[in-house]
């Protein structure tokens, strides 16, 4: 389970989606986006009647599929740690579990080692793919690997042996720091394994293979999320028999993954490492590691002062609270990933109309769908959390989730704008931006944390959140003709919907504290949302757009035509 939240362009927000992911001449750019230049295409007719062929079938269709595809297996997954957490929760107890939320934590820095290979490979495996160079692709692939092996294998070797000294730092005694060390040591083997996987699935990522990529990460989690509880329960030894059932998954996970990989690009089969494509990687990635470099400490500093400033059950209290409020980020981040490789070969195609109409309704859509979800949530905490992880968190937690809500809402609509940075190749201004937040969060996070505890850590962390998706857009709009406001074309309308939503749902929140009361009415509540959304919000050409868009993905066998008529006054 995550103990936080990492925007798209961070390792380990890839690492916990794979473990809970010269040229021929310039383009002109009509949006004014830089030009992304593509490798040199390949003889192979057979790799390119493929693209063609995907192409053909529409990449916002293509991303919508596996954007849903995610969702599903996300959603499913969500459900089976909601299920199981409050009995890892209740086995492990308050210290135990503040202590694995601190072990997550510790990954979180160390996927600095992965070197940005996971987007590296990504984007230039995309562009590749997109003019049918299958040799290119191989290369990119191989040559991501090899470094991931060597960078991440000396990391968490070096981890291993420091971990009695590192917990010991952050305040970790006892027993506690005894069996901290040996979860900590066997968590470096599932580390490799995952970073690995990161790269491997790139051949499924750039043809948007989202189906098989999605059945096999979800099973892998399920088995994880399920099995962690079951473990402990059995064989007891608590974190060790955590991340001894995390391990297993890992490895199960990487070896479907190479399975289907080799399947989907048989040239893989044969390793070519290549120089000049290794360089290429590494000048993307190198970027990217810099912005992470600081991004890390600003994703779980506050977790250690914390720590430090109070104790690991203070930890248990918030990383709960975080862990809810991050539900919000299961749909921006499911459409958030496809939209690297397709961006990225729209780019790369130069099919610029393509591009913006993409970027834009991915933008309105997310802000449409993800506002109503934040508010349900924060009508539903209290309750839910009572009854979910104890009365204690309930009291405990519920404040820290509704001041993380708003950083989380924030970062969600932001996932759009980051995943377009990623694929134009501009890691340098991620780069530039986190460091510029680094030293004014670290302080603000200690003596908030010191003075006000846990409410300290998570109003720094939601703060940060939103002024980070602020500068994201606005970097987004100086470098680029895209879109800033996630608005529908009628923006006061896309406004005023989920504000007399958010009105309606306190008032519900003021007349009742049950649960389910709270949950009926706000499903009443999303219907009539959903309908003034599609009436009054959405214009005739974007309910037909959307329609057209619905029967691309499903096929004609669903009777949606009376979707796209336009609508009688």
């Amino acid at each position: 389970m995550s103990c936080g939240i990492t925007p798209v362009w961070s390792s380990s927000a890839w690492s916990s989606e794979r473990s809970s992911f010269r040229s021929r001449g310039a383009s002109f750019s009509p949006c004014c986006a830089d030009v992304v230049e593509p490798a040199a295409p390949s003889t192979d007719a057979a790799a390119s009647a493929v693209v063609t062929q995907n192409d053909g079938a529409g990449i916002s269709a293509q991303v919508a599929r596996a954007g849903a595809g995610g969702l599903a297996g996300r959603s499913l997954l969500l459900l089976a740690n909601l299920g199981a957490t409050p009995f890892t929760i209740r086995l492990l107890g308050p210290s135990a579990y503040g202590l694995w939320a601190l072990i997550q934590a510790i990954f979180i820095w160390a996927n600095l080692a992965e070197g940005g290979m996971w987007a590296a490979t990504t984007k230039f495996g995309a562009e590749r793919y997109a003019v049918g160079d299958a040799v290119g692709e191989v290369k990119v692939v191989w040559s991501g690997l090899c470094f991931v092996l060597v960078t991440t294998s000396s990391a968490g070797l070096a981890l291993a042996l420091g971990a009695h000294f590192l917990l010991g730092a952050l305040n970790v005694r006892g027993n506690l720091l005894v069996t901290g060390t040996w979860a900590l040591r066997i968590m470096c083997a599932s580390f490799v394994v995952s970073a690995l996987a990161g790269t491997v699935n790139t051949a499924q990522q750039v043809r948007l293979r989202w189906r098989q990529y999605t059945l096999l990460n979800t099973g892998a989690n399920l088995l994880g999320a399920v099995g962690v509880p079951l473990a402990i329960y059995v064989f007891a030894d608590g974190v060790v028999t955590a991340a001894a059932v995390g391990l297993v998954c890992a490895s199960l996970y990487l070896v479907g993954l190479c399975w289907d990989a080799a399947r989907v690009q048989p040239a893989l089969r044969s390793p070519r490492i290549d120089r000049q494509t290794l360089r290429q990687l590494l000048s993307y990635g190198g970027a990217l590691t810099i912005a992470n470099l600081a991004g890390v400490p600003l994703h779980t500093g506050e977790r250690f002062f914390l720590s430090a400033n109070a104790s690991t059950t203070a930890v248990a209290y918030y990383s709960v609270a975080i862990t809810i409020a991050t539900t919000l980020q299961v749909l921006p981040e499911q459409l958030g990933f496809p939209l690297i490789p397709a961006l990225s070969r729209l780019a790369a195609q130069g099919k610029w109309e393509e591009h913006r109409a993409l970027y834009g309704k991915s933008l309105t859509g997310i802000f449409l769908v993800v506002t109503p979800a934040a508010i349900v949530l924060a009508l539903l905490s209290r309750p839910f959390l009572t009854i979910w992880a104890g009365p204690t968190y309930g009291v405990r937690s519920t404040e820290l989730l509704l001041i993380a809500l708003g950083g989380v809402w924030a970062s969600a609509v932001a996932w759009v704008p980051a995943a377009y940075m990623l694929s134009a190749g501009k890691t340098k201004a991620l780069a530039w931006l986190q460091g510029a937040e680094l030293v004014p969060y670290l302080g603000a996070a200690w003596l908030l944390t010191d003075k006000w505890g846990a409410v300290g850590a998570a109003a720094v962390w939601s703060g940060r959140l939103i002024l980070d998706s602020v500068a994201l857009s606005i970097i987004v709009r100086k470098s680029s003709c895209l879109p800033v406001l996630p608005l529908s074309a009628r923006r006061v309308r896309s406004v005023m919907a989920p504000v007399f939503f958010g009105l309606a749902s306190l008032g519900v929140a003021v007349l009742s504290e049950s649960l389910l009361v709270r949950s009926a009415v706000a499903a009443g509540l999303l219907s009539v949302y959903a309908a003034v959304v599609w009436s009054l919000v959405l214009t005739p050409l974007e309910r037909r757009g959307l329609a057209n868009l619905l029967t691309e993905m499903l096929g004609p066998r669903l009777p949606l035509a009376w979707l796209r008529k336009p609508r009688v006054r």
